[in-house]
């Protein structure tokens, strides 16, 4: 298995930010997974991450065009996360199983419910595993057909619960408590409430603002320790 995050600089203090959170992504899975290749995808101008064993490059382009552009061109067993995420587990067992791809769904039971939005995208794709190259090259396709702001931002997202949903690929769905796990926050300050929902999780996943301040604080403490 080979673990790809997608990063590029944009540099803002959000993406600065995001950087310190990628090298703590790349420690953890040296720390839950040993031997495990870790891969940086990205555009020419962005250094690299801190750790990874090989970078590969494609030209800029609109945010969620890129990440599909890079996972068209891999072949393999490849688990493609989201640069905000740590591992707490080895997660790689779930290769064990055939699959095109597998999903995470948003089953998420401490965290509201959004029924509309859910019903909409059942899964989040910021962690998918993948054996298909085939799907990532039909997804790209897919989502540059759509509008350049979904081009940008949450195209990905709708583009793969579409595929899904049509059953054309042989998916595998996993529990999203456990392999995409988001802390139940009630503010940015909440670190030790989130902490504690996302203990038995594999991987946990810091998406949103706030949660990334709770992931900077998580990497502080533990670099501390």
């Amino acid at each position: 298995m080979t673990v790809g995050f997608f990063y590029m600089d944009t540099g803002s203090k959000e993406s600065k930010d995001v950087a310190v959170c990628a090298a703590a992504l790349v420690r953890s899975v040296r720390r839950t997974m040993p031997g495990v290749e870790v891969v940086h995808l990205t555009d020419p101008d962005t250094k690299p991450i801190e750790g990874i064993d090989s970078v590969r490059c494609v030209e800029p382009e609109p945010m969620a065009m890129m990440r599909f552009r890079h996972q068209s061109r891999v072949d393999g067993d490849w688990l493609f996360v989201d640069s905000d995420v740590l591992f707490q587990r080895d997660v790689r067992k779930v290769f064990d199983h055939p699959f095109d791809v597998a999903v995470t769904t948003r089953n998420w039971k401490h965290l509201r419910a959004a029924p509309g939005f859910t019903d909409r995208m059942p899964f989040n794709t910021g962690v998918v595993f993948s054996r298909s190259r085939a799907f990532w090259h039909e997804a790209l396709a897919r989502l540059g057909q759509l509008p350049p702001n979904a081009q940008a931002f949450m195209g990905h997202q709708t583009v793969i619960c579409d595929m899904v949903a049509e059953g054309r690929y042989h998916v595998r769905a996993l529990k999203g408590s456990h392999y995409n796990c988001p802390p139940a926050m009630r503010s940015t300050d909440d670190f030790i409430r989130g902490a504690e929902t996302v203990k038995k999780a594999a991987i946990v996943h810091y998406k949103g603002l706030g949660r990334k301040a709770a992931m900077l604080t998580r990497i502080q403490r533990e670099a501390a320790s």
